[in-house]
Protein backbone atom coordinates (compact mmCIF):
# COMPACT_ATOMS: atom_id res chain seq x y z
CA UNK A 1 0.00 0.00 0.00
CA UNK A 2 1.30 3.43 -0.97
CA UNK A 3 0.21 6.90 0.02
CA UNK A 4 1.59 10.16 -1.37
CA UNK A 5 2.08 11.64 2.11
CA UNK A 6 2.30 8.67 4.49
CA UNK A 7 4.67 6.64 2.33
CA UNK A 8 4.85 2.93 1.55
CA UNK A 9 3.58 0.28 3.96
CA UNK A 10 6.66 -1.83 3.18
CA UNK A 11 8.76 0.78 4.98
CA UNK A 12 6.92 0.04 8.23
CA UNK A 13 6.52 -3.73 8.20
CA UNK A 14 3.30 -3.85 6.19
CA UNK A 15 1.29 -1.19 8.03
CA UNK A 16 0.94 2.50 7.25
CA UNK A 17 0.72 4.39 10.56
CA UNK A 18 -0.91 7.82 10.58
CA UNK A 19 1.80 9.05 12.95
CA UNK A 20 5.14 7.67 14.04
CA UNK A 21 6.51 8.06 17.56
CA UNK A 22 9.13 10.64 16.57
CA UNK A 23 6.78 12.78 14.45
CA UNK A 24 5.48 16.04 15.91
CA UNK A 25 3.24 18.76 14.53
CA UNK A 26 4.74 21.70 12.71
CA UNK A 27 4.75 25.11 14.44
CA UNK A 28 1.64 27.23 14.03
CA UNK A 29 3.30 29.35 11.34
CA UNK A 30 3.33 26.25 9.12
CA UNK A 31 -0.39 25.59 9.44
CA UNK A 32 -1.75 24.03 6.26
CA UNK A 33 1.54 22.34 5.35
CA UNK A 34 1.69 18.54 5.55
CA UNK A 35 4.54 16.11 6.05
CA UNK A 36 5.53 13.82 3.19
CA UNK A 37 7.53 10.83 4.39
CA UNK A 38 10.35 9.71 2.14
CA UNK A 39 12.02 6.33 1.77
CA UNK A 40 14.15 5.43 4.83
CA UNK A 41 17.82 5.09 3.97
CA UNK A 42 19.08 3.02 6.89
CA UNK A 43 17.44 -0.28 5.90
CA UNK A 44 19.39 -0.41 2.65
CA UNK A 45 22.64 0.28 4.48
CA UNK A 46 22.64 -2.49 7.10
CA UNK A 47 23.38 -5.49 4.84
CA UNK A 48 26.32 -3.84 2.99
CA UNK A 49 27.66 -2.59 6.35
CA UNK A 50 27.75 -6.20 7.59
CA UNK A 51 29.68 -7.28 4.48
CA UNK A 52 32.00 -4.32 4.99
CA UNK A 53 32.79 -5.57 8.50
CA UNK A 54 33.62 -9.01 7.09
CA UNK A 55 35.94 -7.46 4.50
CA UNK A 56 37.66 -5.48 7.23
CA UNK A 57 38.23 -8.59 9.32
CA UNK A 58 39.41 -10.60 6.30
CA UNK A 59 41.95 -7.92 5.49
CA UNK A 60 43.17 -6.91 8.95
CA UNK A 61 43.59 -10.29 10.65
CA UNK A 62 46.24 -11.63 8.22
CA UNK A 63 47.97 -8.24 8.21
CA UNK A 64 48.07 -8.09 12.00
CA UNK A 65 49.52 -11.61 12.19
CA UNK A 66 52.12 -10.69 9.60
CA UNK A 67 53.05 -7.51 11.49
CA UNK A 68 53.76 -9.71 14.53
CA UNK A 69 55.92 -11.93 12.32
CA UNK A 70 53.52 -14.88 12.55
CA UNK A 71 51.92 -14.47 9.14
CA UNK A 72 49.87 -17.11 7.37
CA UNK A 73 51.32 -16.39 3.96
CA UNK A 74 48.57 -14.10 2.67
CA UNK A 75 49.78 -11.39 0.23
CA UNK A 76 50.20 -8.02 1.93
CA UNK A 77 48.50 -6.07 -0.82
CA UNK A 78 45.55 -8.44 -0.84
CA UNK A 79 45.02 -7.69 2.84
CA UNK A 80 45.39 -3.96 2.22
CA UNK A 81 42.95 -4.19 -0.69
CA UNK A 82 40.35 -5.95 1.45
CA UNK A 83 40.80 -3.39 4.22
CA UNK A 84 40.40 -0.48 1.81
CA UNK A 85 37.49 -2.30 0.18
CA UNK A 86 35.65 -2.29 3.52
CA UNK A 87 35.74 1.50 3.54
CA UNK A 88 34.88 1.79 -0.15
CA UNK A 89 31.82 -0.41 0.37
CA UNK A 90 30.53 1.95 3.05
CA UNK A 91 31.10 5.00 0.85
CA UNK A 92 29.54 3.52 -2.27
CA UNK A 93 26.54 2.19 -0.34
CA UNK A 94 25.91 5.64 1.11
CA UNK A 95 26.15 7.12 -2.40
CA UNK A 96 23.71 4.49 -3.68
CA UNK A 97 21.25 5.41 -0.94
CA UNK A 98 21.57 9.05 -2.03
CA UNK A 99 20.70 8.08 -5.62
CA UNK A 100 17.51 6.41 -4.38
CA UNK A 101 16.48 9.47 -2.35
CA UNK A 102 14.27 12.30 -3.55
CA UNK A 103 16.63 15.04 -4.77
CA UNK A 104 19.55 12.99 -3.44
CA UNK A 105 23.10 13.76 -4.49
CA UNK A 106 25.67 10.94 -4.58
CA UNK A 107 28.39 13.53 -5.19
CA UNK A 108 27.48 15.43 -2.01
CA UNK A 109 27.38 12.16 -0.07
CA UNK A 110 30.81 11.09 -1.32
CA UNK A 111 32.34 14.50 -0.63
CA UNK A 112 30.82 14.51 2.86
CA UNK A 113 32.39 11.12 3.56
CA UNK A 114 35.75 11.56 1.84
CA UNK A 115 36.80 15.14 2.55
CA UNK A 116 37.86 14.42 6.11
CA UNK A 117 41.04 14.06 8.13
CA UNK A 118 40.19 10.40 8.68
CA UNK A 119 40.47 9.71 4.93
CA UNK A 120 43.97 11.16 4.83
CA UNK A 121 44.92 9.14 7.90
CA UNK A 122 43.63 5.96 6.26
CA UNK A 123 45.78 6.64 3.20
CA UNK A 124 48.85 7.24 5.36
CA UNK A 125 48.25 4.00 7.28
CA UNK A 126 47.93 1.96 4.09
CA UNK A 127 51.13 3.51 2.74
CA UNK A 128 53.08 2.79 5.93
CA UNK A 129 51.92 -0.82 6.15
CA UNK A 130 52.65 -1.40 2.47
CA UNK A 131 56.15 0.05 2.93
CA UNK A 132 56.99 -1.85 6.11
CA UNK A 133 54.40 -4.51 7.06
CA UNK A 134 56.35 -5.95 10.01
CA UNK A 135 56.86 -4.26 13.37
CA UNK A 136 55.06 -2.27 16.05
CA UNK A 137 54.42 0.71 13.76
CA UNK A 138 52.54 -1.51 11.31
CA UNK A 139 50.64 -3.20 14.14
CA UNK A 140 49.65 0.14 15.64
CA UNK A 141 48.57 1.49 12.25
CA UNK A 142 46.42 -1.56 11.54
CA UNK A 143 44.73 -1.30 14.93
CA UNK A 144 43.91 2.36 14.24
CA UNK A 145 42.08 1.26 11.08
CA UNK A 146 39.37 -0.33 13.26
CA UNK A 147 38.14 2.89 14.95
CA UNK A 148 38.50 4.69 11.62
CA UNK A 149 36.14 2.21 9.98
CA UNK A 150 33.79 2.32 12.96
CA UNK A 151 33.60 6.12 12.85
CA UNK A 152 32.73 6.01 9.13
CA UNK A 153 30.05 3.39 9.68
CA UNK A 154 28.51 5.29 12.60
CA UNK A 155 28.65 8.56 10.65
CA UNK A 156 26.74 7.17 7.69
CA UNK A 157 24.28 5.11 9.74
CA UNK A 158 23.40 8.13 11.88
CA UNK A 159 22.54 10.48 9.04
CA UNK A 160 20.59 7.73 7.26
CA UNK A 161 18.62 6.96 10.41
CA UNK A 162 17.26 10.53 10.67
CA UNK A 163 13.65 10.35 9.39
CA UNK A 164 13.66 11.58 5.79
CA UNK A 165 10.83 13.87 4.87
CA UNK A 166 9.68 17.23 3.59
CA UNK A 167 6.67 19.49 4.10
CA UNK A 168 4.24 20.36 1.30
CA UNK A 169 1.63 22.98 0.57
CA UNK A 170 -0.75 22.89 -2.44
CA UNK A 171 -0.78 26.12 -4.43
CA UNK A 172 -3.46 27.50 -6.74
CA UNK A 173 -1.33 29.89 -8.81
CA UNK A 174 2.16 29.82 -10.36
CA UNK A 175 2.93 33.17 -8.72
CA UNK A 176 3.82 31.88 -5.26
CA UNK A 177 5.29 35.17 -4.03
CA UNK A 178 8.94 34.67 -4.92
CA UNK A 179 9.29 38.39 -5.69
CA UNK A 180 8.55 39.12 -2.02
CA UNK A 181 10.38 36.20 -0.47
CA UNK A 182 11.54 36.48 3.12
CA UNK A 183 14.90 37.99 3.98
CA UNK A 184 17.83 35.60 3.83
CA UNK A 185 16.46 33.60 0.90
CA UNK A 186 17.99 33.65 -2.59
CA UNK A 187 15.54 33.01 -5.41
CA UNK A 188 16.33 30.76 -8.38
CA UNK A 189 13.08 31.30 -10.24
CA UNK A 190 10.53 34.05 -10.85
CA UNK A 191 7.54 31.74 -10.64
CA UNK A 192 6.54 28.21 -9.65
CA UNK A 193 8.33 25.42 -11.52
CA UNK A 194 9.16 21.78 -10.87
CA UNK A 195 12.63 22.49 -9.51
CA UNK A 196 14.34 24.44 -6.71
CA UNK A 197 12.76 27.87 -6.35
CA UNK A 198 14.82 29.47 -3.58
CA UNK A 199 17.51 28.63 -1.02
CA UNK A 200 18.56 29.78 2.42
CA UNK A 201 21.89 28.87 4.01
CA UNK A 202 21.90 28.03 7.72
CA UNK A 203 25.37 28.58 9.24
CA UNK A 204 26.77 26.13 11.75
CA UNK A 205 25.71 26.93 15.29
CA UNK A 206 22.06 27.77 14.58
CA UNK A 207 20.50 24.32 14.23
CA UNK A 208 23.49 22.26 15.31
CA UNK A 209 27.21 21.98 14.80
CA UNK A 210 27.03 21.84 11.02
CA UNK A 211 25.78 24.10 8.27
CA UNK A 212 22.45 23.21 6.64
CA UNK A 213 20.38 24.47 3.76
CA UNK A 214 16.67 25.14 3.37
CA UNK A 215 15.31 24.77 -0.15
CA UNK A 216 11.92 25.85 -1.46
CA UNK A 217 11.00 23.33 -4.13
CA UNK A 218 8.21 23.01 -6.67
CA UNK A 219 6.57 19.69 -7.54
CA UNK A 220 3.38 18.31 -9.06
CA UNK A 221 1.30 15.31 -8.06
CA UNK A 222 -1.73 14.44 -10.14
CA UNK A 223 -3.27 17.69 -11.34
CA UNK A 224 -2.18 19.75 -8.36
CA UNK A 225 0.91 21.91 -7.89
CA UNK A 226 2.79 22.04 -4.59
CA UNK A 227 5.65 23.86 -2.97
CA UNK A 228 7.86 21.88 -0.62
CA UNK A 229 10.36 22.88 2.03
CA UNK A 230 13.52 20.78 2.19
CA UNK A 231 15.99 20.78 5.07
CA UNK A 232 19.19 19.57 3.41
CA UNK A 233 22.10 18.04 5.34
CA UNK A 234 25.66 18.57 3.97
CA UNK A 235 25.50 14.95 2.77
CA UNK A 236 22.50 15.87 0.61
CA UNK A 237 20.07 13.92 2.81
CA UNK A 238 16.63 15.47 3.27
CA UNK A 239 15.84 15.66 6.98
CA UNK A 240 12.33 15.93 8.38
CA UNK A 241 12.62 19.21 10.29
CA UNK A 242 9.81 18.55 12.77
CA UNK A 243 10.69 15.54 14.89
CA UNK A 244 10.73 15.10 18.64
CA UNK A 245 13.87 15.29 20.80
CA UNK A 246 13.59 11.52 21.30
CA UNK A 247 14.92 10.99 17.78
CA UNK A 248 18.43 11.20 19.24
CA UNK A 249 17.71 8.05 21.27
CA UNK A 250 16.54 6.12 18.21
CA UNK A 251 19.72 6.35 16.13
CA UNK A 252 21.94 3.23 16.11
CA UNK A 253 24.65 4.86 18.26
CA UNK A 254 22.95 7.63 20.29
CA UNK A 255 26.07 8.79 22.14
CA UNK A 256 28.53 8.76 19.22
CA UNK A 257 26.32 9.17 16.17
CA UNK A 258 25.34 12.84 16.53
CA UNK A 259 28.99 13.77 17.11
CA UNK A 260 30.30 11.89 14.06
CA UNK A 261 27.47 12.74 11.66
CA UNK A 262 26.90 16.40 12.61
CA UNK A 263 23.14 15.93 12.69
CA UNK A 264 21.16 18.95 13.91
CA UNK A 265 19.29 19.40 17.15
CA UNK A 266 15.49 18.93 16.84
CA UNK A 267 14.93 21.64 19.46
CA UNK A 268 17.24 24.09 17.67
CA UNK A 269 15.55 23.38 14.33
CA UNK A 270 12.16 24.24 15.78
CA UNK A 271 13.56 27.40 17.33
CA UNK A 272 15.32 28.72 14.21
CA UNK A 273 13.30 27.26 11.33
CA UNK A 274 11.21 30.38 11.09
CA UNK A 275 8.02 30.91 9.11
CA UNK A 276 7.33 29.92 5.49
CA UNK A 277 9.32 32.20 3.16
CA UNK A 278 6.38 32.87 0.83
CA UNK A 279 2.63 33.36 1.15
CA UNK A 280 1.11 31.81 -1.98
CA UNK A 281 -2.52 31.42 -2.93
CA UNK A 282 -3.24 28.11 -1.22
CA UNK A 283 -5.27 25.37 -2.90
CA UNK A 284 -7.36 22.82 -1.05
CA UNK A 285 -5.80 19.54 -0.14
CA UNK A 286 -7.38 16.63 -2.06
CA UNK A 287 -9.76 14.79 0.23
CA UNK A 288 -7.88 11.53 -0.45
CA UNK A 289 -4.79 13.04 1.18
CA UNK A 290 -6.53 14.05 4.40
CA UNK A 291 -6.21 11.25 6.99
CA UNK A 292 -9.49 9.73 8.13
CA UNK A 293 -8.84 10.57 11.77
CA UNK A 294 -8.31 14.24 10.85
CA UNK A 295 -11.50 14.32 8.77
CA UNK A 296 -13.44 12.97 11.73
CA UNK A 297 -12.08 15.72 13.97
CA UNK A 298 -13.19 18.33 11.43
Amino acid sequence: MQDFLLGDSNWFGGSLPARLDHEVDAPEAWSGWRRQRLSPGLTGFLFPAAWSALLLAAGLIPLLLHSLNVGIGAPIRLGLGLTLGAFVMLWLTAAARAVAQVEGSPVKMLVWNLVRTETILLGVLIYIVDLNPIGLIATFGLLIAVPLWFSQMVRIATVLSWPPGRWLLPVAHVDVGLAEIAEGWETESNRWARRPLARRSIPAGFMGNTSLEMVLFGLREGNLDYIAIHLVHPSGALLDPFVGPSIGDEVPFPSLGPRFADVPSPVAIREHFGAPPVSPVVAKWPSAMIPAWESEEE
